[in-house]
């Protein structure tokens, strides 16, 4: 009888003490939630919605540019305020109920794992840097962290955050996604009011502002992960 890998017997044994746990439920929700999202949007472009593409391509640059971008690009496509509310702020639940099962799992069972160096512990830093002079608030702190409008300071480092200072999982995401309904809460505020100031400015240079600041935010997030990388 051949005996069955033990590193994959491990991996397997690991992934589903994951699922089984509070963390695993978690991840599971977020997963659902990002399937249902990319089936509603899916549903949307089959039958030839006609905003399904200004819908995608927010969500995109959620996720890969931020709230403030996600929000400039949405209202200059002419999308209903509150459906960038919505969409924004679900984009960032659904991020942080993915990353911070993972982030929690890796930190616990491989911190010195290659995976928790190259791919967590730039949030990790980034979350711990901000320990002393929020986290005494608790969720009061995980909540002011995720509501201020500044780079790195968004909803999965708060989160990362509500761990590292001893919040619960539930006080950790409940505070956490309040502080990011109300951050894009203002920043579609103030963008609005910018654009309506601007009105005169061509859809064309709006097009070509929302790009170029998607290309400098990816490049300063990518030479941040390599000077963390290199520490």
């Amino acid at each position: 009888m051949v005996e069955p890998n033990k590193s994959w017997v491990y991996r397997r044994s690991v992934f589903v003490r994951f699922l089984r746990s509070e963390n695993g439920r978690i991840f599971v929700t977020g997963c659902l939630l990002l399937i249902c999202g990319i089936s509603v949007l899916g549903f949307m472009a089959y039958h030839r919605y006609p905003s399904w593409q200004h819908l995608f391509t927010m969500a995109v640059a959620h996720m890969a540019a931020g709230k403030a971008v996600s929000v400039v690009q949405g209202l200059s496509v002419g999308l209903h305020p509150v459906v960038i509310l919505l969409l924004a702020t679900m984009s960032d639940i659904i991020l942080m109920l993915i990353v911070y099962p993972v982030f929690v799992f890796t930190y616990e069972h491989f911190f010195e794992s290659h995976m928790f160096q190259k791919h967590m512990r730039p949030l990790f830093e980034s979350a711990y840097k901000r320990m002393d002079r929020i986290g005494r608030f608790k969720m009061l702190g995980v909540f002011i962290i995720v509501w201020l409008p500044l780079w790195m300071t968004g909803v999965v480092v708060g989160s990362i955050l509500g761990y590292l200072i001893g919040l619960r999982a539930r006080e950790t995401l409940t505070a956490a996604a309040l502080g990011t309904l109300t951050s894009i809460t203002v920043w579609l505020f103030f963008s609005n009011q910018i654009l309506s100031a601007a009105g005169w400015v061509d859809n064309r240079v709006v097009g070509f502002g929302f790009f170029a600041m998607i290309i400098v935010l990816l490049g300063i997030r990518r030479s941040q992960r390599r000077r963390a990388q290199c520490r």
